[in-house]
Formats: C-alpha cells, structure tokens, sequence
C-alpha cells in the first residue's frame, strides 16, 4: 500500500516505510499530478500537455511509458493499478492513500477539527510547477473558507447549509481546476414548476430567494443529455436555464455564504 503525505514537508510511504529512492523526479511528480486529479482515468493529451510541452508526441508517449514504468517499478505497484491504454493513464486510487483525500474528505463534512489537523502546511511544499501551485491555492481556499463559516456558524440549521456549501466549493473548485465537467451548475427563476422541485441524488440545490442554483451530476451522460434531461423534469423551455461557469458558482456562493450566516 501507498501512502502520501502531501501537506507541509511532504513524503512517500511504501508498506509503512518512508520511500526517497525515486529514479526518476519526474515520474513522481506524474504520480502525483494523477492522484491530485482525482480521476481514474486522464488522457494522455492533458499529460503531454502537462509535462512534455514543445516535444514531439512520440518522444512524448515514449518518456510517459517510461516515467509509469519507474513509478510501478519503484514503489511496487502492479500494473493493474497504473496502466495506460490508448489515450489514457488508469490509476485505481483504492491502492494509495493519502492526507489529501483526507482533507478532501473532511472538506466536504465540514469538519473543521480534522481539516486543521490535516493542513498542516501548504501542498507539496517546495514544487512550484503551475499545476501544483492551482492545487496549492485551492486547498489554502477550502481551508480558509471551512473556517470562516465555522466561526460564523450560529445555529445547527446554518450549520447544514455550510455543510453543503463547503461541498458544492470543494467540487467546483475542483473543475475548475482539472477542466473536468462532471458538474453543471445552472441556474433558473424561480417558477410555480419548481416549488417542488425534485433534484437527482448527486444533485445540489440553493434557494437564492428569487433564483434556484443547481449544481447537476452529469454521471454518464453528455452536457447536452444532462441539462435537456434536467428541464424536461421541470417542464420548462431550455431558454429559461442559465448555465453558469465555475467561477460565477464561487462567487454566488461567497455571497450566499455571507448572507445566511
């Protein structure tokens, strides 16, 4: 089993033992880049992009292969659980573990005690690619937000509401930065349809007073499907939806944020 630690003086744990014989810097910075992505698959396109730019994508897909064979090599991983196949890298996160998941985790239950006991410093202190500089911010963001609503929670009726909207940050935040859509925030007027409005598990909804915001679990289907699917349960026109980016979400939620608490 693997474990990382990314928070503060970040280190790399085989079966329970601190592991520093790396190869290569660079495939554990893939493995990495893998595990913070959060997704059992990534194109090899976004790797290429990610950590080849400028070199041809032959010598690209070549020096992939070679950094996945160093990772499994390395830390023991069969290859069932990190394999690349046509256009994308496979990782099974069953097999790692690690205090960012944990703080993801506890992120999204709105714990606050176990949140300040994970964060126990920036994220994979010392790297300063782009990439992890985006992950580093996010995580200084959740952190600091899950506080403040912590602090300004009053009541145990408040406090499920910042449960959700420290949920709702986490997955946006999240897409906006691995360009992902597996979320459709939406927002619509509200309307007599949607009084009783019925959301799908996966789904969250804020009442905004004179708006609904609708974050839509895409699942397996296409953005299209998703949002055609969504107002035909409502019985609306498609015009009568606003689809939002992921930053209009982030700043309506700050601001719902604020006025609820």
């Amino acid at each position: 089993m693997i474990y990382i630690k990314f928070f503060g003086d970040w280190k790399v744990y085989k079966d329970g033992n601190e592991f520093n014989s790396f190869k290569s810097k660079k495939a554990l910075k893939l493995l990495f880049y893998l595990l913070l992505s959060s997704r059992s698959k990534v194109s090899i396109e976004e790797l290429i992009r990610t950590f080849w730019s400028g070199y041809s994508s032959e010598y690209a897909r070549k020096n992939l292969n070679t950094q996945l064979y160093y990772i499994r090599r390395d830390l023991g991983i069969p290859y069932k659980y990190l394999r690349n196949e046509r256009d994308f890298v496979f990782i099974d996160h069953s097999y790692f573990q690690s205090d960012y998941n944990d703080f993801i985790k506890a992120i999204e239950n709105a714990d606050t005690r176990k949140v300040s006991e994970v964060y126990s410093g920036i994220l994979l202190d010392g790297l300063e690619d782009d990439w992890i500089r985006k992950h580093r911010i996010k995580c200084q963001k959740l952190y600091e937000e899950l506080l403040k609503m912590s602090s300004e929670s009053r009541t145990e009726g408040y406090k499920g509401v910042s449960e959700l909207i420290a949920k709702a940050k986490v997955l946006i935040e999240h897409q906006k930065i691995t360009r992902e859509k597996y979320f459709i925030p939406v927002e619509l007027p509200k309307m007599e349809c949607c009084k009783e409005i019925r959301v799908r598990k996966g789904d969250i909804i804020f009442d905004l007073s004179d708006k609904l915001l609708i974050i839509l679990e895409r699942g397996v289907k296409s953005f299209d499907d998703t949002v055609r699917g969504f107002a035909k349960r409502l019985g609306i026109d498609l015009s009568e939806i606003n689809i939002l980016t992921e930053e209009d979400v982030l700043n309506i939620l700050s601001s719902f944020n604020s006025k609820t608490a």
